[in-house]
């Protein structure tokens, strides 16, 4: 959509929701689970995804390893409990994007 001014307008009621619209061909490109049952306490495990559109796509170590900063203030900020196997699954993934106006990251954390 445009707006008046002749940009591009993001308006939250108007945009896609790209977990929806990609769930099926999306594949992680990491993830890390822990072990079945091995939930601490009881408490089922929070399931972070977080998915990078880009301009030029990065190296699968590198998109995994980019993303420490965002985990460490989701635990920060007592999105999730904690940012081990045993609390969270992470799946982590990337999206080619036309040009760098559109380069976003998508982050959906669930129970």
């Amino acid at each position: 959509m445009v707006d008046e001014s002749g940009g591009e307008s993001y308006l939250e009621s108007e945009e896609e929701n790209p977990f929806l619209k990609y769930s099926t061909p999306m594949e992680p490109v990491g993830s890390v689970k822990g072990k079945a049952g091995d939930e601490q306490s009881g408490v089922p495990r929070h399931r972070v995804r977080i998915v990078s559109k880009r301009v030029r796509l990065c190296d699968a170590d590198n998109l995994v390893g980019g993303v420490k900063h965002l985990i460490d203030a989701l635990r920060l900020s007592q999105v999730i409990p904690e940012d081990d196997p045993q609390s969270i699954t992470l799946e982590v993934s990337q999206e080619k994007v036309s040009s760098y106006s559109k380069e976003e990251t998508w982050v959906e954390v669930t129970r």
